[in-house]
């Protein structure tokens, strides 16, 4: 639930005011472009071209992080401190463009992490899907999913009408939690004499 909740307080800044494009959201980016590449509207195609490429570069990026989820996380929270810093001073249209691509970059990798966790935390479309054509009675762990994603985008959204700084900041704080959580989940499993480490961090 975390990382969902990351990924929506992500992709509502990236949407406000980053240029106009998802940062996770792969098929409303390309469905963007191509009404951008049909009206032959630059402004449209620009910032989602970034976006689907910075996304694809972070998964090639992330395959190559420790198989691990713990360090690729920690990456992700770098590159989402970079994004709030260079929003706290005030950059212009390029400047927004390059964080709409470290933004997108980051939530490459977070899907990847998201694989690693058998949990679907930024494509929610094919989560959904496959949840309510499974078992009915197993579907509550997506839709919560689900209720993360919108939650992170609507506490963004908040902040921004009054305070931008902490809109901007937010998304460090659920992906910086999850870290901790997976940190403390791994160092138990290693205490505890024929535990399995396995993080599971929604």
């Amino acid at each position: 639930m975390l990382l969902a909740a990351t990924a929506g307080s992500v992709d509502l800044l990236a949407l406000t005011v980053l240029g106009g494009a998802f940062a996770s959201i792969i098929t409303g980016n390309l469905v963007t472009l191509g009404f951008g590449i049909g009206a032959a509207d630059a402004g449209r195609v620009v910032p989602v071209a970034i976006a689907v490429t910075a996304y694809a570069i972070g998964v090639l990026i992330w395959r190559f992080l420790p198989r691990t989820v713990t360090v690729p996380l920690l990456v992700e929270l770098a590159l989402l401190a970079v994004v709030a810093g260079g929003l706290l001073t005030d950059p212009g249209v390029w400047g927004r463009r390059i964080l709409l691509a470290v933004a997108a970059m980051a939530m490459g990798g977070q899907s990847v992490v998201g694989l690693r966790l058998r949990a679907s935390t930024t494509y929610m479309t094919g989560a959904l899907a496959t949840a309510l054509t499974g078992d009915l009675r197993k579907a509550g762990p997506v839709l919560l999913q689900l209720a993360s994603l919108v939650a992170g985008a609507a506490a963004a959204a908040a902040l921004m009408t009054v305070a931008h700084w902490a809109a901007y900041l937010l998304p460090l704080a659920p992906a910086g939690l999850a870290v901790a959580c997976l940190t403390g989940r791994t160092a138990t499993a290693r205490a505890t004499p024929g535990a399995e480490a396995r993080p599971s961090v929604r």
